[in-house]
């Protein structure tokens, strides 16, 4: 079973900093993740009110492939964690590239969601391969709506750099003020083939079948029938008669009915066919809403 994607999201709103929406952000991401086709590839874990002493317990505990933080920085480009008890306390940013360091081998992206911390997620891509920051002030409005929309865009199996232009896309979408300043930072030595999460890796372009002809002259992308089948179905909803439908087709009809009743007579060779017997119904399934596919019903015996 392939490893998931452990996705570590912290958070710090001291009192004597505004108040941000970092519960509605953490549930955000939640419910985007699950929107996508590989929600079940990611665990998300949530601590709140995190100090510096507390970030490298977690990142031990549950060895994260992504750490997202929520909160604040400084205008000195410094992020602001849990101090004593209501007060923040600014983290040394040389301190905190050289701690991550120790954890690269499975930390691969860093999420900074903060005003002013694009020097500190800049600083963070000389050792981990894909940091995201802001470099000015920000509303919390669109921190929230930028972040959603980037993980969906992960549990939809998007790159990061996929996911990160897919974010940057909404912002522009729904005009929101400002939202400029938001940086992807690439270590160097990532390749710019780089997939990860890596998600839709072993998916490929759907390479369509050589197109055959069934014995109606209908094109079809199916392979053609094996010898001695038929290409009728039955109807499992009939049980005193025997009902067949064949697949829609563009043909005319007065050509559809001539085959059909000359193929009839191979099918039920002690019986007879009446084109009175012979009904028209719209076809809901495979191609469009004008084609219409004949029934032909058996005489009962």
């Amino acid at each position: 079973m392939k490893e998931r994607i452990r996705i570590l999201f912290l958070s710090a709103n001291p009192w004597t900093t505004s108040r941000i929406l970092v519960d509605e952000e953490a549930r955000e991401i939640f419910e985007r993740l699950h929107e996508g086709q590989y929600r079940h590839v990611f665990e998300l874990y949530k601590h709140e009110a995190i100090r510096a002493i507390d970030l490298q317990r977690f990142l031990m505990m549950y060895e994260p492939h992504i750490v997202h933080f929520s909160g604040h920085g400084s205008k000195s480009h410094r992020l602001i964690l849990g101090g004593r008890p209501g007060h923040g306390r600014q983290v040394d940013s040389r301190g905190l590239v050289e701690m991550l360091a120790l954890y690269k081998n499975h930390l691969r992206l860093v999420f900074l969601n903060a005003c002013f911390t694009a020097a500190q997620a800049r600083s963070l891509s000389a050792v981990i391969d894909y940091s995201i920051g802001t470099g000015q002030g920000m509303r919390d409005e669109a921190g929230v709506t930028f972040a959603s929309a980037f993980y969906r865009a992960l549990g939809f199996g998007r790159s990061v750099r996929r996911a990160f232009d897919s974010a940057k896309a909404e912002l522009g979408l729904i005009k929101l003020p400002l939202t400029r300043g938001i940086e992807l930072f690439v270590r160097d030595e990532v390749r710019d083939d780089d997939s990860f999460p890596g998600l839709r890796r072993g998916v490929t372009k759907r390479t369509m079948r050589p197109r055959s002809t069934n014995r109606y002259g209908v094109h079809s992308q199916l392979a053609p029938p094996r010898p001695g089948s038929t290409v009728f179905k039955r109807n499992q909803n009939e049980t005193d008669d025997h009902r067949m439908q064949t697949t829609p087709s563009t043909r005319r009809p007065a050509e559809m009915i001539s085959r059909l009743v000359t193929d009839s007579k191979a099918l039920f060779p002690t019986g007879t066919v009446s084109l009175s017997r012979v009904s028209w119904s719209t076809s809901c399934g495979d191609g469009p809403a004008d084609h219409r596919s004949p029934q032909l019903t058996a005489p009962a015996e």
